[in-house]
């Protein structure tokens, strides 16, 4: 969700009270939540947003939106002059305005799935959420793609961020996000044609930043969420038929995690999974100073766990390219951490690497991946095969940002060539031979195919408050 956005909430919300209005929203492109008083929020529920007011990731209302008549059934249709080498070259995969892309592959079918938000999406019979969640199928590995569609009418929603998609071994799709202030699951065994209506797995009146992981069989699901300064934790082990209460990971305050990784190494009441995240300083856009790298263990199924510092890093040149922690894990156990953030506050943000071959226990020494000699940030990493890792971030050397690729045979411990996969030279005013403007929201995403190729998204667009923007997409071929 992105980061800003609040201070146009209360600004607002402090107008329409000294003017003695009442104010009810049901949808549109506003992101406001409804200040209709129900039983159960008799002030419409603007006290639980204002306790969320420290939230440093909210700016929702300055998107543009999609323009009228967008295309829905957009084909996807290569844009790069020039592809990088073994890579099929760029092009976008949604029009804009979208953002906060994510992408999974079926490990046993050609599936493929990307999820992404989509402002100023409209509906015939009522009000959609603005943001929409919506998704594309790609039943052949990416070469081709089916209609964007949303993942739930959701109308009641006033906006909806921050997506995570997995795929199991059977082949049925998880998804979680963001409906407002709540986190929500949803599941599909039709290859994404329809979900599950979502369950609210959260029970905060205020939530953000929620990430899952997931077993291969899709079993043992925990999902990871922020919620003013407590990091909670929620867990099913019958493939999220039920969950349990949040747990409560931290005892500290005043704090802001975004946890963006979770890796079950086992399954069961018993199991083993590693969650990663970056701690930020107070819970505010302003705040400045030291960024822990965190992993969080549990060996016990989620009942409980334990709490590792693996380094410490700065915020950087802004909030939103400060710092962000992922992890992925290959079949045989291996763990690889990829992170950013700046060595001095204020600096430029580096993106390293570390692995752990027991669990997360320890973990190796860094290996640098950007240098710091301009900005970058924007990490996403995927494994495969064991010793099989593939990743992704943005920089933004040579005056315009980018996606970089690199990929590891032996579990991290070496990396081949880098690769410049946003390769497309036109499509949009924000692209150029040099790159694009600016990132466009907190996420990008990769995945490796049943065949083995490695498949990107990535939001890019005109600045990362405002947009438009569009997800962009590459693949090997």
């Amino acid at each position: 969700m992105n980061r800003f956005r609040w201070t146009v909430v209360v600004a607002l919300a402090l107008i329409l009270v000294a003017a003695g209005v009442v104010y009810a929203h049901g949808g549109g492109s506003s992101g406001q939540k409804s200040a209709v008083p129900t039983a159960a929020e008799p002030d419409g529920g603007l006290a639980a947003e204002q306790e969320g007011a420290e939230d440093p990731d909210r700016n929702a209302e300055a998107h543009v939106g999609s323009p009228a008549g967008y295309q829905k059934h957009n084909a996807v249709r290569v844009l790069a002059a020039a592809p990088a080498a073994g890579w099929v070259g760029e092009s976008k995969l949604a029009t804009e305005d979208t953002w906060e892309p994510y992408v999974a592959a079926d490990p046993n079918a050609g599936y493929v799935y990307a999820i992404y938000n989509r402002y100023g999406a409209t509906c015939t019979k009522s009000s959609c959420p603005s943001p929409q969640m919506m998704l594309r199928v790609s039943p052949d590995g990416g070469a081709t793609w089916g209609a964007e569609h949303p993942l739930c009418a959701c109308t009641k929603v006033s906006g909806q961020w921050d997506p995570t998609i997995l795929v199991t071994t059977s082949g049925a799709v998880l998804a979680t996000w963001m409906n407002y202030n709540q986190i929500v699951f949803a599941k599909s065994i039709d290859h994404g044609q329809t979900f599950s209506t979502p369950v609210t797995v959260s029970t905060n009146s205020w939530s953000d930043k929620p990430w899952m992981g997931a077993s291969a069989d899709g079993n043992d699901i925990y999902v990871a969420y922020e919620s003013r300064s407590v990091l909670n934790m929620v867990v099913s082990h019958n493939g999220g038929a039920s969950w349990t209460a949040p747990a409560t990971l931290n005892s500290d305050s005043s704090v802001y995690r975004y946890p963006n990784g979770i890796v079950v190494l086992s399954g069961g009441a018993n199991g083993t999974a590693v969650m990663a995240d970056s701690k930020f300083p107070g819970g505010s856009a302003h705040s400045t100073g030291p960024v822990d790298i965190e992993v969080w263990r549990t060996t016990n199924g989620g009942t409980s766990w334990t709490r590792n510092v693996v380094t410490t890093v700065f915020t950087g040149v802004d909030f939103r390219t400060s710092s962000t922690t992922t992890v992925a894990g290959d079949r045989g156990g291996t763990l690889v951490m990829e992170y950013s953030g700046a060595t001095v506050a204020g600096g430029n943000g580096h993106v390293w690497v570390r692995r752990s071959t027991d669990g997360g226990i320890t973990w190796s020494a860094a290996t640098e991946l950007a240098n710091g000699s301009a900005n970058a940030s924007f990490p996403a990493i995927a494994g495969g095969a064991a010793g099989d890792f593939r990743l992704t971030w943005m920089d933004a050397r040579g005056g315009a940002w980018n996606v970089y690729y690199r990929s590891s045979t032996d579990g991290g411990q070496t990396w081949g060539a880098e690769a410049k996969i946003s390769d497309a030279t036109s499509g949009a005013g924000y692209k150029s031979a040099a790159g694009f403007s600016s990132a466009y929201g907190d996420y990008d995403g990769i995945a490796i195919t049943n065949l083995g190729k490695s498949i990107s998204v990535a939001g890019e667009g005109v600045s990362f408050s405002t947009g438009p923007g569009a997800i962009w997409l590459n693949r090997q071929n």
